[in-house]
């Protein structure tokens, strides 16, 4: 009896494995993939867009005042402040002249003289 009981359970647990395993439908992977490949890039896309638009901030001190203050800008205004940089620099050193005469200092004055 005992043999027969272990047997149908056996037989039961064996359908119920197959009906479970029958009755679900393949998942296609592609669609999956791509979708997940979507997703991810667009994430990638929306993290590249906010690095352009965290803020800097740092504290300088305008000339003419002791008072520092608190400068903020964006990551791509301050890689286009770099790059007006950069030109001005370079236009400074084309256009400028390759020898420029240093003028001569005055005399110093005369000493005075010593008194008796």
């Amino acid at each position: 009896m005992k043999g027969e009981i272990r047997a149908s359970l056996s037989a039961v647990a064996a359908v119920a494995m197959l009906v479970g395993c029958a009755s679900k439908e393949p998942v296609s992977s592609t669609s999956a993939d791509a979708s997940a490949r979507g997703e991810t890039s667009a994430e990638y896309q929306r993290l590249a867009d906010n690095a352009n638009e965290q803020r800097v901030c740092r504290k300088q001190t305008p000339l003419g005042t002791r008072v520092p203050t608190v400068v903020c800008v964006t990551q791509a205004e301050l890689k286009a402040q770099h790059e007006r940089t950069g030109e001005v620099m370079h236009d400074l050193q084309t256009n400028a002249p390759t020898h420029q005469a240093i003028p001569d200092r005055p005399p110093p004055p005369p000493n005075p003289s010593p008194r008796p």
